[in-house]
């Protein structure tokens, strides 16, 4: 899938933005509600959970909600990037991730912290990041509690999703 493809709403997929008559589950309503015409798969990429983007948009446009956009352009506008695709600002997030967690559960786990901060440490990109506190997110509930625990995976995602002028 071409990273600057542009996808945008048919009629179909305007219709169950507006009346939300077809019922469709909140993964493909999210991205549906945000393909506008404009973004384009990058920028799309950052509302879905990291490894169900590419299932998720194949699902809306083999339903017949979206379609790609047929050689449009935006004039004027700027393209947007995950921050995090930046060395240095995903390098930041990773470190105020693993500082987070040893503060707030070593004591209470010693070792098992360090396995943790160990599983993001060896994470090399965003995405992979995105991908390892889904599957993280349920120990940390455990360990932290259920409001601490969801909260923290949340504030990581959001530092890896948010987005940024590209350069």
């Amino acid at each position: 899938m071409e990273d600057t493809a542009v996808y945008r709403k048919t009629e179909k997929g305007k219709r169950e933005v507006a009346e939300h008559a077809l019922g469709l589950d909140a993964r493909l309503r999210r991205l549906l509600i945000m393909i506008d015409g404009q973004r384009d798969v990058t920028e799309l990429s950052v509302y879905v959970r990291a490894g169900e983007f590419e299932s998720t948009l194949m699902r809306l446009v083999d339903d017949g909600f979206v379609e790609m956009g047929a050689g449009d352009t935006v004039t004027g506008r700027v393209a947007q990037a995950p921050a995090a695709n930046d060395p240095v600002v995903f390098a930041g997030i990773k470190i105020r991730a693993m500082t987070e967690i040893r503060s707030r559960i070593r004591g209470r786990l010693g070792p098992m912290a360090d396995l943790l901060v160990s599983e993001i440490n060896n994470c090399s990109s965003a995405l992979e990041l995105r991908a390892k506190l889904r599957k993280l997110e349920g120990t940390l509930v455990q360990l932290m509690g259920q409001t601490d625990g969801v909260e923290l995976a949340r504030r990581i995602g959001s530092e890896l999703t948010r987005l940024t002028p590209r350069s």
